[in-house]
């Protein structure tokens, strides 16, 4: 809450900007080595960790309450349709104007974005301190308020545990499609794509539906039913069978993505939004790394499918 959200959405985007047209720039001199990879894709992350939550908790100062829905429904629309046509459209691109012209594109395109932001009318924000305060102080408020509210720590939890358990199926896929469902790259490329088709379903439905009632159903059904998916992927021995399970995945996982951040939206004060959001952030992907080494280990003492199945399981229990 110390910056203006507005103004740090923007301050993000454009600085992500300049971060992705520097390693196009020296590509285009050949002068890019791999320590300015390195280097670029740390800022990038930390501009992403600001600017995600942030985004979250700037929602609510645009859009009315009974909207909520609706508006995290179209945000997970976008995240879908760009995990579809992303991957394609920029390899199609790579082959006809190279690569550093790709990522000038891309960084016209973090431009475009906070010049959108920039142009938004933004409504008063009740609860919002505009004075300049202590940070840890912030810090300390919302880890005392997220302690405090037993649905809000426990979803916290919740969602850090699943994105632990969830995070190997990334780095499995290419395996399972190469050496279970003898898919090839072409294979590998659909089963990269199912979930986001998935997802852009399960955010379609949302955005119908408008305002549901029984959030917490939603949220916890949305869990177990994805959790199986995954473990009925892990057994999967069929290419379309696992297209159709992990869209299933994606419509699930969506539905839950959608109905928790509005949740989060509604109950937590607005000035505390920023902090809880981040806070979420930070365990969710925090424990990534350590669910990706355990995923190494892992797949070194067991068959990738049993490490799928289990893990699909512990999520379906978790819901």
């Amino acid at each position: 809450q110390i910056f203006d959200r507005k103004r740090l959405l923007i301050s993000m985007d454009f600085g992500r900007a300049i971060l992705i047209a520097l390693p196009a720039v020296l590509l285009w001199f050949n002068a890019l080595q791999v320590w300015h990879i390195f280097v670029i894709a740390i800022s990038l992350s930390t501009m992403s960790t600001f600017f995600n939550p942030t985004l979250s908790a700037f929602l609510p100062q645009i859009v009315e309450t009974e909207n909520l829905t609706r508006a995290n429904s179209l945000t997970q629309l976008s995240f879908s349709i760009s995990g579809i046509l992303g991957p394609s459209l920029a390899g199609i691109l790579v082959a006809f104007i190279g690569t550093a012209s790709v990522m000038f594109l891309d960084a016209v395109s973090f431009f475009v974005s906070g010049t959108a932001i920039l142009l938004i009318l933004v409504k008063k924000a009740e609860g919002i301190v505009t004075e300049k305060r202590n940070f840890l102080h912030e810090l300390k408020e919302g880890f005392v308020y997220i302690k405090n509210e037993q649905f809000v720590l426990s979803m916290v939890l919740l969602a850090s545990v699943l994105n632990f358990f969830a995070g190997p199926i990334g780095i499995y896929m290419p395996v399972m499609a190469k050496n279970v469902l003898n898919a090839g790259s072409e294979g590998f490329g659909f089963l990269a794509s199912a979930a986001s088709v998935g997802g852009l379903l399960g955010s379609l439905c949302l955005g119908l539906l408008g305002d549901v009632k029984r959030k917490g159903l939603f949220i916890l059904g949305g869990i177990f039913l994805g959790g199986w998916a995954i473990a009925f992927f892990g057994i999967s021995t069929h290419l379309w069978a696992s297209l159709f399970i992990l869209g299933l995945f994606g419509f699930f996982i969506s539905l839950t993505n959608v109905v928790l951040a509005t949740v989060f939206q509604a109950m937590v004060p607005n000035q505390l939004q920023g902090r809880v959001f981040g806070t979420l952030n930070t365990m969710t992907m925090g424990l990534r790394p350590v669910s990706l080494a355990l995923a190494g280990v892992l797949s070194d003492l067991f068959k990738i499918q049993l490490v799928i199945f289990v893990s699909g399981v512990l999520i379906a229990l978790g819901g």
